[in-house]
């Protein structure tokens, strides 16, 4: 076994399976024992998820074995522990008597946060509801994918997933859970066009162009005026990006993209948006997309000219009137903002899955109360189902104030 901690009070191994051995040692031991039993029994009855699970114990040798909660957490700071362990207690009932970063791990198998060392916490009565004041940390959880599509040589689509913070840009895995004070979340998909690998390289190039330019971002959002500009900005750079990589290389001549990101400050939702990808938000107002296809027959569509049906078989339906790159004309990028309410969810994707989800079907996805990794999965399969020509493309994230 590997050893984890050898303490006066316990000693912690993990054994080959990963599951995790802790004995208990000193001064009440078999009392400390007793009560992680009877703590982590409880909290399973209670339904939480991010807290060890009790596989086994052993009255004789003061030992319990439970599942591993990932690695130590270091960027967590006192404040999101405390709310994480005050969130617990409001929601389960369990008074940690330890709230500290030193008890807060993070699990990549689960991509999130969990709390662990409960030999000295207080069994509360469950609590009968939830309590409606929020602590100032957002959590985000997310899941994306991206699908090629059967009629493509390559996956024209690209996504980004990124935090950004006064000290760091990084990039995100597919899935995971984040805190958002300080850090800011990036959400970004762009569906590439063009030729023959053109649209590849030019979808790939936004992100690598957006993550460039975050850090300089994060300064520049502190007034919603600001933001907006400098969002512009960001996509006539984008544009302009392109625009030359075309010119340098003969054979991607006419490339083009779309794109549409999200970027989640403490206070505020940012968008920017140029093409067919879309932006959803959900919240208790519902569902709506924010951004708008530049595309003639989705107007029609919308101002009520054209029928769903009639739109999704339109001859020029793909044929987009503002994109970036694909021509010398100056690009008109859409930037929006919305206050951030306590909770909302958000969908940046491209047109994977508009082509394979009627949007009744896309509505009712999103407001499904599930987890956004299995509604993001549901939506992407469903979609791939019912038409795989296309590349596919989500991003489905929850924002919430704990």
């Amino acid at each position: 076994m590997k050893e984890l901690k050898d303490g006066i009070r316990s000693l912690v191994r993990l054994d080959f399976k990963g599951q995790v051995h802790k004995q208990f040692r000193g001064t009440d031991s078999d009392k400390r024992f007793a009560n992680e039993v009877a703590v982590l029994k409880a909290l399973e009855d209670r339904g939480a998820t991010n807290v060890p699970r009790l596989l086994s114990h052993n009255h004789e040798t003061l030992t319990i074995v439970t599942t591993n909660c990932g690695a130590p957490a270091p960027l967590i700071t006192p404040e999101k522990a405390k709310a994480l362990f005050q969130e617990l207690e409001e929601r389960f009932g369990i008074k940690h008597d330890d709230p500290e970063p030193r008890n807060v791990t993070y699990s990549q198998q689960m991509g999130r946060f969990c709390l662990i060392d409960f030999e000295l916490s207080e069994i509360l009565p469950m609590p009968t509801s939830v309590r409606e004041t929020k602590t100032d940390i957002l959590r985000a959880t997310w899941a994306a994918s991206s699908v090629r599509g059967r009629s493509h040589i390559a996956n024209d689509d690209a996504f980004l997933v990124l935090t950004v913070n006064p000290e760091s840009t990084d990039p995100l895995p597919d899935s995971g859970e984040i805190l958002l004070d300080p850090s800011h979340l990036v959400l970004a998909v762009s569906d590439g066009m063009g030729g023959r690998n053109a649209g590849e390289f030019a979808s790939r190039l936004l992100m690598a162009r957006i993550r460039k330019e975050a850090a300089d971002l994060y300064l520049e959002l502190g007034s919603e005026k600001e933001a907006q500009s400098a969002l512009d900005e960001l996509l006539r750079q984008c544009h302009r990006d392109i625009m030359n990589l075309a010119w340098q290389s003969g054979n991607t001549e006419g490339m083009g993209a779309t794109l549409t990101m999200a970027w989640v400050s403490h206070e505020r939702l940012f968008w920017a948006h140029i093409g067919d990808s879309r932006l959803y938000l959900v919240d208790d107002d519902g569902v709506q997309q924010l951004t708008k296809d530049d595309n003639q027959a989705w107007h029609q569509w919308q101002r009520g000219e054209l029928s769903e049906y009639a739109y999704r078989n339109h001859p020029r339906k793909s044929v987009l009137s503002d994109v970036l790159g694909g021509s010398p004309h100056e690009p008109f990028p859409k930037t929006g903002s919305l206050p951030l309410k306590d909770r909302q969810r958000l969908m940046v994707c491209s047109d994977g899955i508009m082509d394979g989800l009627w949007e009744k079907s896309i509505h009712d996805l999103l407001a499904q109360d599930q987890p956004v990794s299995e509604i993001a999965q549901a939506m992407s399969a469903r979609a791939i189902e019912n038409d795989d020509r296309d590349d596919t493309t989500i991003i489905l994230a929850q924002i919430a104030r704990i």
